[in-house]
């Protein structure tokens, strides 16, 4: 691949074993959480998780989460047994991890649609040149870094799932 600023990952999955969970807010929120711990990203806001209570064939709940490195959103389709995902970041990462978390979540799966591209081509790879830079354009008022998703007794923290709307 040629020298890009980040990969952007966009899967459809479908027959997902576990409907249950993709009609659920709460896994949703935390699959994201642990997406981001996986990859070894740092969140900059979220995640936030919505329902889509619409038409039965629609149903189901999207989710983002906003990284320093970029996002990370899924929308679920539980009546279908589907989902897509989306993960884009200037921070390498191996797109198994993220099909190993969404395993974890989801139960088995079958990848439909899977595309992975390089963005940023006029950017270029250094990840630690270029967020330097981009902290030295921060105001003075701005974290250096996230809240972290520190591991608890060996586990990562989740952050308290808040519906949409719930965002002051």
């Amino acid at each position: 691949m040629r020298d890009v600023y980040g990969l952007h990952l966009m899967m459809r999955v479908s027959n997902v074993r576990n409907r249950a969970a993709l009609s659920d807010g709460e896994t949703v929120n935390r699959f994201l959480v642990e997406l981001v711990h996986e990859l070894d990203m740092n969140v900059l806001a979220g995640p936030m998780v919505t329902e889509e209570a619409g038409e039965p064939q629609r149903a189901g709940y999207s989710g983002v989460i906003i990284l320093y490195e970029s996002h990370a959103a899924i929308h679920t389709y539980s009546n279908l047994g589907e989902a897509f995902l989306d993960v884009f970041s200037c921070k390498p990462y191996d797109v198994s991890r993220v099909e190993r978390v969404m395993n974890r979540y989801f139960g088995t799966f079958e990848i439909v649609e899977q595309t992975t591209l390089g963005r940023g081509v006029h950017w270029g790879s250094n990840v630690e040149r270029e967020m330097e830079s981009w902290r030295e354009q921060r105001p003075e008022s701005a974290p250096d870094a996230a809240p972290a998703l520190a591991p608890v007794g060996g586990r990562v923290r989740v952050p308290e799932f808040q519906p949409a709307g719930s965002f002051g």
